[in-house]
């Protein structure tokens, strides 16, 4: 068995096989993916729904909502957790507050109040 000696050729190419640095591996660029995803994707959607849960734990007698289903219709009025909906001349649901999608458009009294507050 030869030893290696300083001028062999088979130490030169150990020599130039040094270990990867941590940078080069793939935890940093699972970091960096994540990180990336965060900002862009998960925080905007949270920020989103946070705002529309506040939407909706604000909602009063005369709001415009929009159900989950699609359906539109107007406030009639609000208990703890359900709202009455009046989707047709005098037809009323019951819903979940929970399975209110948003409200579509506060109204004109609210609205006014809310254009003098932005002036």
């Amino acid at each position: 068995m030869p030893i290696l000696s300083s001028s062999s050729p088979t130490l030169g190419i150990i020599a130039e096989a040094a270990a990867p640095s941590f940078l080069s591996g793939p935890l940093p660029m699972l970091v960096l993916m994540f990180a990336v995803m965060y900002f862009l994707i998960l925080r905007p959607a949270s920020k989103n729904e946070k705002a529309r849960r506040e939407r909706i734990s604000g909602i009063k007698k005369g709001d415009e909502v929009r159900l989950s289903g699609g359906i539109l219709g107007i406030v009639h009025s609000v208990e703890a957790d359900i709202a009455m909906v009046e989707i047709a001349d005098r037809v009323r649901i019951r819903v979940l507050k929970a399975e209110l999608g948003d409200v579509v458009k506060e109204p004109a009294a609210k609205a006014g109040e809310a254009k003098a507050k932005a002036s």
